[in-house]
Formats: C-alpha cells, sequence, structure tokens
C-alpha cells in the first residue's frame, strides 16, 4: 500500500515537472511562431504596399537638424506593425527602426524591413529619409539622438550600417548570425562596432544569453540615453 502510494506521489512530481519544462518551451516557440506570423504577413501584404507607396511626403522633417547616425523610428498601419507592438514587452510604440546617414549631400535611412523589396527580395537597403516616412508607411514615427555621443562615433555608426546594404533580411530573428539582419539587430551592430553598446541600459536583456533575445524597437527607442530630436 505504501508503495502504491509512493509510486504515484513520484509519478505526480514527474508529471509536474515535465508541465514546467513544456510550459517553458511552449513559451519560447510561441514567442517565435508569433514573428514568424510577422513576417509571413509582412510578404504576403509586400505588393500591396509597393502599388501603394505613392503616399504624401512630410514637409516638416528637421533636414537641417540632422546629424549622421540619427536614428529614425516608424509605427506601420499594417497588421505586422501591430504585432511587433504587441510583442514588445518594453511597451514601445514604434514597430521599426532605421539610422541616418549622409549620401552626397542627401538625407538617407539605411534599415533592414522585410515586405518592401521590389525584386522580391528582402534586404538591408537604403533610400532617402522623406520616403521611409511616407504617409502609407509611418503612422506615427521619430528621429531619435544618442545622448553624449560624438559626431565622429555617430558617422562611424551610419558608415558601418552602410557596409551591410545589401545582405538579405534576416526572417530567423538570430542575434548570433550577422550574415542576415533583422531592423534593430542591424543598429545595433552598427553602434557595436563603432564602440557604442545601445542596449547597455536595456534591463530585460541583462544576462541573456546573446543566441537567444529578441530586441524591438522599443528597448532602443525608451532607453534613457535617446533623446528626441522630432517627433509626429
Amino acid at each position: 500500500m505504501r508503495n502504491t502510494r509512493q509510486q504515484r506521489l513520484e509519478s505526480s512530481k514527474r508529471h509536474s515537472s515535465n508541465s514546467v519544462i513544456i510550459t517553458m518551451n511552449s513559451g519560447i516557440w510561441c514567442r517565435r511562431a508569433l514573428l514568424m506570423v510577422v513576417v509571413v504577413i509582412m510578404v504576403t501584404t509586400a505588393c500591396l504596399r509597393i502599388s501603394n507607396d505613392e503616399g504624401k511626403v512630410r514637409d516638416d522633417l528637421p533636414l537641417d537638424s540632422l546629424h549622421d547616425g540619427d536614428l529614425v523610428f516608424r509605427q506601420g498601419m499594417g497588421p505586422e506593425s501591430q504585432a511587433v507592438l504587441r510583442l514588445d514587452s518594453a511597451g514601445g510604440q514604434y514597430s521599426h527602426v532605421g539610422i541616418v546617414i549622409n549620401d552626397n549631400g542627401k538625407w538617407k535611412v539605411v534599415h533592414a524591413v522585410p515586405g518592401e523589396s521590389e525584386k522580391g527580395i528582402d534586404r538591408v537597403k537604403i533610400e532617402p529619409i522623406d520616403t521611409f516616412f511616407l504617409s502609407t508607411r509611418a503612422e506615427h514615427g521619430a528621429i531619435m539622438r544618442l545622448k553624449g555621443c560624438d559626431i565622429t562615433t555617430a558617422q562611424k555608426a551610419a558608415r558601418n550600417a552602410a557596409k551591410y546594404v545589401g545582405i538579405p533580411f534576416d526572417y530567423n530573428y538570430n542575434w548570433g548570425d550577422t550574415t542576415r539582419l533583422y531592423c534593430t539587430q542591424l543598429i545595433v551592430v552598427a553602434y557595436s562596432s563603432a564602440g557604442v553598446n545601445l542596449l547597455s541600459d536595456v534591463p530585460r536583456l541583462a544576462n541573456r544569453n546573446s543566441q537567444n533575445i529578441i530586441v524591438f524597437p522599443g528597448d532602443i527607442a525608451i532607453n534613457d540615453s535617446m533623446r528626441v530630436i522630432f517627433k509626429f
């Protein structure tokens, strides 16, 4: 009788332990699955967005005040942007980020984004800043600058980002792989190569395995080290 009770108790403990493991693994895979849903939505709506990109150009962008290395954030109007915002546990209001660079006297943005390729392959791209902020692409947006960052370092970060133009978008969101990049990864890598850690003040990313983290635009935008230059 005692053996039977002991066996039941041990079986219950094993079941409880397995349930915890399953729950933890399910949470991880659920998060990754949701990100893949975002990608699928982006790809399937790409043609619609490209054909309707004749949106209004903002005439209030502070072009005379921009610096190389400034970061540009936007919140899109599509379902994929809403999905990114829901996944962002930091509570950020932006679903995408890029970095500003002066290209032969014209302000442009280097960014990694899926669903906006005109040739069917999503890559890191460079485009005019007014295109980045077209009314069909940005419901809300902001331009921010890293506090205390000298112009030389910021320029280096912008040039670092430009070196990645043309490499594929990372649909696996693998932080440890820089042969493919997603939007926030591109920005962090560009500044890291210039000697600046943009994630040093992000509590939720502390003591995390760099292979497993997923960084959202909100992680950078709400950082105390960022100063808002322009917002709409």
